[in-house]
């Protein structure tokens, strides 16, 4: 089967946006619905009182609008977007298969900041695959993206092309280096900025990524990428989707996904391992305030929980 234009280049840049992939109805829901999820909390955050913008009165995220804790991985309208037919198409056609599971992430909501001042959050560039296997494809990794995204706006940036490199750089060096291994069931690898240098040096053009709304970013786990934050003024509305072929998981793992799903746990972006994402204490992972106290308005189930459809199940892993 001919493979389509955006998967060649896919496979080139090791990043696409395929434009057209989420109805418009379908973004403007998932855009309410978030002010709303943020809105639910007694921080006391006001989508028309701009004062209530930052981090006194938000739940509190990871970076840069990250959110993937408080049950928000399967809060209903966030499983609307998992299971929108045009993000499933393709990647249906990433893995020439329908037989696919999902995994349980987050989402984010990135607000702008003063654009006279601007913001800096520290760059974390990174890949999201095992150093070991740097060699092989393992997955692509997904952004449904709900508005407008300019080069102001903060989102994606990737090096180019930087996921065909990696063999070389690892040779050059003698090796992945362990400390900078991040120690996520090791599917994860930090790079310092000389590293980010070299990959600029072989080519790889730094490439902060545009969407328009409902359009869907892909990217191989391999391409070195780091989260920009938003200097305009719109705010950035994505959630991540990520999907794998059932075949993927063994019946062990399907079964411990069944029971991260039924008590409503987030998972990293890697469907089949069904991974829960820990802290530094390697527990799980939950939302802490400033102090390192655990957020009162932690939550265990989503505000309104999911309809549990064979289409949700499927993607959970479940077979009738």
């Amino acid at each position: 089967m001919t493979k389509s234009q955006w998967m060649l280049e896919l496979e080139q840049s090791g990043y696409v946006v395929i434009p057209n992939v989420i109805p418009q109805a379908s973004c403007d829901a998932f855009v309410e619905s978030s002010l709303e999820w943020l809105e639910g909390f007694p921080h006391g955050f006001k989508r028309d009182d701009r004062s209530t913008w930052d981090e006194e009165h938000l739940p509190f995220g990871q970076k840069g609008g990250l959110y993937n804790r408080y049950s928000v991985n399967h809060e209903a309208f966030v499983w609307k977007i998992r299971t929108e037919p045009g993000i499933l198409k393709a990647f249906e056609e990433v893995w020439g298969t329908d037989d696919l599971i999902a995994s349980f992430d987050g989402l984010n909501v990135s607000l702008p900041v003063n654009a006279k001042t601007g913001r800096s959050d520290i760059k974390t560039t990174n890949i999201d695959q095992n150093p070991r296997k740097i060699d092989r494809f393992e997955l692509y990794q997904g952004i449904a993206n709900m508005a407008p995204n300019g080069p102001s706006d903060g989102g994606l940036v990737v090096l180019a092309g930087s996921h065909r490199h990696h063999e070389k750089h690892f040779g050059q060096i003698g090796g992945f280096r362990p400390h900078q291994d991040q120690g996520i069931n090791e599917n994860g690898y930090d790079y310092t900025a000389e590293d980010a240098d070299w990959y600029r040096a072989q080519g790889c053009e730094e490439v902060k990524i545009c969407a328009n709304a409902g359009d869907l970013i892909l990217w191989d786990s391999r391409t070195i990428h780091w989260n920009a934050s938003p200097v305009g003024d719109q705010i950035r509305y994505i959630t991540y989707v990520c999907y794998c072929p059932r075949s993927m998981a063994t019946e062990q793992e399907l079964q411990r996904k069944l029971e991260v799903f039924q008590e409503r746990k987030g998972t990293t972006h890697w469907p089949n391992m069904s991974v829960i994402p820990a802290d530094g204490t390697k527990k799980e992972a939950l939302p802490r305030r400033p102090d390192g106290s655990v957020d009162p308005a932690n939550r265990y189930r989503p505000f309104h929980e999911p309809e549990e459809t064979p289409a949700v199940l499927r993607l959970v892993g479940v077979r009738g």
